[in-house]
C-alpha cells in the first residue's frame, strides 16, 4: 500500500509543466488567496546588470534572450548564494520565455510578483506592462492585451534597487534583498474578478463575517458566495447580489458548533470565495480558523496582554 501511495504522489507532483523538484518554491505563494489557473515562473532566468543605467534608453525591454548573458535563479536576490549571481550593480534585468496556456484564451492574464526590491518594470515582447514601486508587498501587472496563448513569448523585467532617501529598508541587518525575491507567476482571471476579501470569525455568535472587495464596480447581476469545505461536505452560503456600481459588500454565514482553533489543535476550515457575474465566475480558494484576538488582564499584573482565544 505504501508503494502505491508513493507512486500516486510522484504522479501528482509530475503532472504539471515541470516536476516540483525543478522549480524553487513550487507551491502557490498565497494559500489564503489561490486561483486554480496559475503558472509558476520560478527557476532559471537570463540576466544582465545595468551599472550605467543604459537599458531603458537602449530598449532592453525588447531585447532577445541572447542579450542577457548571465543566469539567475528566481526568486533569490542577486548577491544571494542561491541566486548564482554576485552583487555587481544596483540595476538588474531579467528575461525568459513564457507560454500562456492555450486554455486561457479569452481570459485576463496577469504577471504576479510576491515581492521585488525596489522599482520593478516589465515588458512582454517589447510591450510595456507597467511599473511597481516598493520592495515588500505583492503586486501584479496585466498582460492581456499582448498575450498570444499557446505561443512562446519573451518576458523582460527590470529591477532598480538604487539608493533613495525615501526607501523603506529592513532593520534586521540581513543585508540587501535586491531584485525578485518572492515567487513570480502567471495567473488567469475572468473579466470581472475579486480583488481581496476578509473573513472575520465571531466565536460567540457562531458565525463568520465575509467582506468582499471587487477589482471593478459590479455590473448588473453580480453576486457573491462562500463555500465552506470541499467535496460532498461542502456547504454554499449565498451572500446575495452586489448592488450595481458597488465594489464592496459584506454578509454573514453561520458556523454552527464551531471547531475552535487553538495552539494545541490549530484547526482550519477550507473555503472558497466565489464571485459570479453574467460573464463568468471567479473562485478563490482560502481557509480560516475560528479564533479571536483580544486583550486581557492577568491576575497581579497592571497592564493588558494580547490574548489569543481559541
Amino acid at each position: 500500500m505504501r508503494r502505491g501511495i508513493a507512486l500516486l504522489s510522484f504522479l501528482l507532483l509530475g503532472s504539471g509543466a515541470a516536476l516540483a523538484a525543478d522549480i524553487p518554491l513550487p507551491e502557490h505563494p498565497r494559500p489564503q488567496f489561490e486561483r486554480q489557473d496559475w503558472v509558476n515562473l520560478n527557476g532559471p532566468w537570463s540576466f544582465r546588470f545595468d551599472a550605467e543605467g543604459a537599458g531603458e534608453a537602449e530598449d532592453w525591454g525588447g531585447a532577445a534572450l541572447s542579450d542577457f548573458p548571465l543566469t539567475i535563479q528566481v526568486p533569490f536576490p542577486w548577491g544571494a548564494p542561491l541566486s548564482g549571481v554576485e552583487d555587481e550593480a544596483d540595476v538588474g534585468w531579467y528575461a525568459r520565455t513564457v507560454k500562456v496556456p492555450a486554455a486561457w484564451d479569452g481570459r485576463r492574464v496577469f504577471l504576479c510578483v510576491g515581492a521585488s526590491d525596489w522599482r520593478t518594470s516589465a515588458w512582454l515582447d517589447g510591450h510595456p506592462l507597467g511599473t511597481h514601486q516598493g520592495g515588500y508587498t505583492p503586486f501584479d501587472l496585466e498582460l492581456t492585451d499582448h498575450v498570444r496563448p499557446g505561443e512562446d513569448q519573451t518576458l523582460v523585467i527590470r529591477v532598480d534597487d538604487s539608493p533613495h532617501p525615501f526607501k523603506l529598508e529592513g532593520k534586521q541587518g540581513y543585508g540587501p534583498a535586491r531584485g525578485l525575491w518572492q515567487t513570480v507567476y502567471l495567473e488567469s482571471r475572468p473579466a470581472a474578478f475579486l480583488d481581496s476579501f476578509e473573513l472575520r470569525p465571531d466565536i460567540g455568535g457562531e458565525s463568520l463575517e465575509v467582506r468582499v472587495h471587487l477589482a471593478e464596480p459590479a455590473s448588473a447581476g453580480t453576486s457573491v458566495a462562500l463555500v465552506v469545505g470541499t467535496g460532498a461536505r461542502a456547504s454554499v452560503h449565498e451572500g446575495g447580489v452586489v448592488p450595481h456600481g458597488e465594489q464592496t459588500t459584506r454578509f454573514t454565514v453561520p458556523v454552527e458548533s464551531p471547531r475552535l482553533w487553538s495552539l494545541e489543535a490549530p484547526y482550519l476550515y477550507e473555503a472558497a470565495v466565489v464571485l459570479r457575474t453574467p460573464e463568468g465566475e471567479d473562485r478563490v480558494r482560502t481557509y480560516f480558523g475560528m479564533r479571536e484576538i483580544s486583550t486581557a488582564r492577568l491576575p497581579g499584573l497592571g497592564h493588558p496582554y494580547v490574548a489569543l482565544i481559541g
